[in-house]
């Protein structure tokens, strides 16, 4: 019978309803699954508490736990009709998901336990700021405001936790589409198709545009404590600054990777774990038999 989990922790989350921790990325426990067919897409920690969330069939729904052991499973009521789970990230000790709908503006759904999700509310009054298609993918939070990307380069800016109105960049034009975005240094940075890497301080101004090489689509921006690393396919590119860059070839990398203590987290299908000390030469230590479709780190209990 697993024990409560406490203190940090990965957290892999999948297919299949797949949950499992880990402390190290090496040694994976409580491991977890639901019926075939339930998708976990998103999974965070805050409070004590850690999310999973996906769908099943046309449902949306939440798994939660504050101690890897007992789980509790929540619908979202959500009108209209949402057709993505797309987001989840934490703001003041809360869980906020973004649910996403062609043709109408993306909704928020908030909980402080991950149990209960407050009503949905639409994220942008006013719709016409975006492509009535583009689903809003990542998030990053800093400088006194949080910052959204998407398709077709969307991307938007709230300036606090308090307010409720957005700006989005004018114009936004589909090859500045970024893949992931972070918060370092006092400047956002993200990486996008073609390893595409952009800065900005606001979130609404963007500056110092750069492409790679073909085909190295910059899967993951991660801020270290010390520099930006971008992870791409055949190359891993790390700067200070977003400015200036440095491509260094890579080994085996993953299409999804995160941080978490000194140790880099990827995946690669089918449910391959890999791990890193420098973001460039990857092992594979862990096999799991469903997909992994979502990592995450953070404090439990």
């Amino acid at each position: 019978m697993n024990s409560p989990l406490k203190g940090p922790q990965f957290i892999a989350a999948g297919e299949d309803g797949l949950r499992a921790f880990s402390s190290d990325a090496k040694t994976w426990s409580h491991v977890v699954t639901d019926r075939e067919g339930v998708m976990l897409s998103q999974a965070r920690f805050t409070g004590g508490r850690c999310v999973a969330a996906g769908r099943y069939g046309g449902e949306l729904r939440a798994y939660s736990t504050g101690d890897g052991v007992e789980w509790e499973m929540s619908k979202f009521d959500v009108q209209p009709y949402s057709t993505r789970l797309d987001v989840v990230f934490t703001e003041q000790d809360r869980f906020v998901a973004v649910l996403n709908q062609d043709g109408a503006s993306p909704g928020t759904v908030t909980s402080q336990d991950g149990r209960t999700w407050s009503a949905r509310k639409d994220f942008l009054p006013d719709w016409k700021v975006m492509r009535h298609d583009a689903h809003l993918r990542r998030v990053a939070q800093g400088n006194g405001r949080l910052v959204a990307i998407g398709d077709y380069g969307a991307r938007l800016v709230r300036p606090t936790a308090e307010s409720t109105a957005w700006d989005a960049v004018p114009e936004a034009k589909a090859r500045d589409t970024l893949i992931d975005v972070a918060f370092g240094n006092g400047v956002f940075v993200g990486g996008g198709l073609h390893a595409l890497r952009m800065r900005s301080e606001d979130g609404l101004n963007w500056t110092d545009r750069v492409v790679g090489e073909e085909g190295e689509h910059l899967n993951a921006m991660i801020f270290d404590g010390r520099q930006f690393v971008g992870i791409g396919q055949g190359a891993t590119y790390v700067s200070l600054d977003g400015k200036d860059w440095e491509r260094i070839p890579n080994h085996n990398a993953p299409t999804m990777a995160i941080r978490g203590g000194d140790v880099y987290v990827g995946v690669l299908w089918p449910g391959r774990v890999l791990t890193s000390a420098d973001a460039i030469t990857w092992e594979p230590i862990h096999q799991f038999d469903q997909h992994v479709l979502s990592l995450s780190f953070g404090r439990i209990g």
